[in-house]
């Protein structure tokens, strides 16, 4: 992990822990659906598919605002890439439409460590952004789905769908 980035979630997880509310800090677990393209060297271009794992944190500073980290890895390899690593901080638009369902929008950067099978492996970084929808089963426990643009830099683009489910401390 670069050194920006672990600064980048020291700066999170402090936010998340000098808090006062407790309900309103959240984590949970993502599984994506990928869409991967690297370009290693400008001749030779891979797509693949990999599952991807990650880890969420967040805290809503109120009921439209949030920041959120997210780090995770692929499960394997698809089209000989691999993502070795992906690293996300974002802030979330939150718009409750009832009691129990949300709509947001996701707007940060990420930085991905991207493996080319017997090619090359290099570190993106870029802009992310994506849509999604939040339904509550309990104060405390949720799922999202959303669709996240994680990267789009020159040599690597990375958007998914992304199931995640969540618990609210």
């Amino acid at each position: 992990m670069s050194k920006r980035l672990k600064i980048c979630f020291c700066f999170l997880i402090f936010l998340l822990t000098s808090a006062a509310s407790h309900a309103n800090t959240y984590a949970g677990a993502i599984f994506s659906y990928t869409s991967t393209e690297y370009n290693s060297d400008g001749a030779s271009s891979s797509e693949g598919k990999p599952w991807v794992l990650q880890a969420q944190v967040g805290h809503f500073f109120n009921d439209y605002l949030a920041l959120e980290g997210r780090y995770g890895v692929s499960t394997g390899r698809s089209g000989g890439i691999s993502i070795d690593s992906l690293g996300s901080l974002l802030v979330k638009g939150n718009l409750p439409i009832t009691e129990q369902t949300a709509m947001y929008a996701l707007l940060g950067g990420s930085l991905a460590k991207l493996d080319q099978q017997n090619v090359a492996s290099s570190t993106e970084s870029g802009t992310s952004f994506g849509l999604g929808a939040h339904y509550a089963f309990s104060r405390n426990s949720a799922v999202t789905i959303e669709y996240l643009s994680s990267l789009n830099s020159s040599k690597a683009k990375i958007g998914g769908i992304n199931l995640a489910f969540q618990y609210r401390f």
